[in-house]
């Protein structure tokens, strides 16, 4: 009967499988410590609304791209946003007559000086000429609100009284036909310089408080509606007294452009003389 020797396991075999019992130790720990990793198909992903609202940044010359594109790049005449009457856009001119006998129902009085004692404006539009009259004081700039808000009967007067004193060739260029008047929207406002001197006149273009009115109105949402050399325009000759609220953002936009551009330049909507 033959006996075996013990093979002795030399020095650096026995560190292999040292090392290796380790290794095989620390990845079943791992194993059990990590946590699993949910499949793709589990993680939860962004709607597409979602994403959307984190990078969508529409500036109002964007919005008017998409407006032109959307319509062929013709004008928007007769697009809701300029014929709806709870619009900031809504559109009075010789092409877009308003509803008839349309009265806005959030007119109140604003909280400025005024000529004749009743101006009233729609409820935004108010606040932002409060707002406007108050920083045109801290520059030292007095200004006084002249008429605001103008029922379709009370222009009916006016064109009337303008028409049989200049006919109504010229009354057309200094006033609306009744159901035609910017004034009827609530949203325009005709704006004195503190004494009167050239309220109503196109020397208010030189006037302290025209000068303010021109470089500011459009902080506030406000643009001069009837602008230098755009007779053909707008259908009406200059008046630097007349400011028409569109909001904050469009009237910046408007400005930006240039600062006699038009409502009808810049909205591409028709303008004008009288059908």
């Amino acid at each position: 009967m033959s006996t075996r020797k013990k093979r002795k396991l030399r020095p650096w075999a026995m560190l292999t499988l040292i090392f290796g019992s380790l290794s095989l130790l620390g990845l079943a720990i791992t194993s059990l410590i990590k946590p699993a990793e949910a499949p793709a198909s589990e993680v939860p992903q962004k709607t597409e609304e979602e994403t959307t609202e984190e990078t969508d940044t529409e500036t109002p010359e964007e919005n008017t791209d998409e407006f032109l594109a959307d319509s062929g790049g013709e004008s928007r005449e007769g697009w809701e946003i300029f014929s709806d009457t709870g619009s900031l856009l809504l559109l009075a001119n010789k092409k877009h007559p308003l509803p008839e006998g349309y009265e806005p129902s959030d007119l109140r009085e604003p909280n400025v000086p005024m000529v004749y004692g009743s101006a009233p404006l729609r409820d935004e539009a108010a606040s932002a000429l409060e707002e406007m009259f108050a920083a045109a004081a801290n520059d030292g700039v007095t200004l006084i609100l002249g008429s605001g808000y103008r029922s379709q009967e009370y222009q009916d007067q006016l064109y009337s009284g303008y028409s049989a004193e200049y006919g109504w060739e010229v009354a057309d260029t200094i006033s609306s036909r009744p159901g035609y008047s910017d004034h009827q929207t609530g949203l325009a406002a005709d704006i004195s310089d503190h004494d009167g001197a050239t309220y109503l006149t196109q020397d208010m273009e030189y006037a302290p408080e025209g000068i303010w009115l021109k470089d500011h109105a459009h902080e506030f949402g406000f643009i001069m509606r009837y602008p230098k050399d755009k007779d053909a325009v707008t259908g009406y000759a200059y008046e630097p007294w007349h400011f028409r609220y569109i909001g904050r953002d469009y009237a910046a936009a408007v400005w930006n452009v240039d600062e006699f551009y038009t409502f009808e330049e810049y909205f591409g909507v028709e303008g004008g003389d009288y059908n």
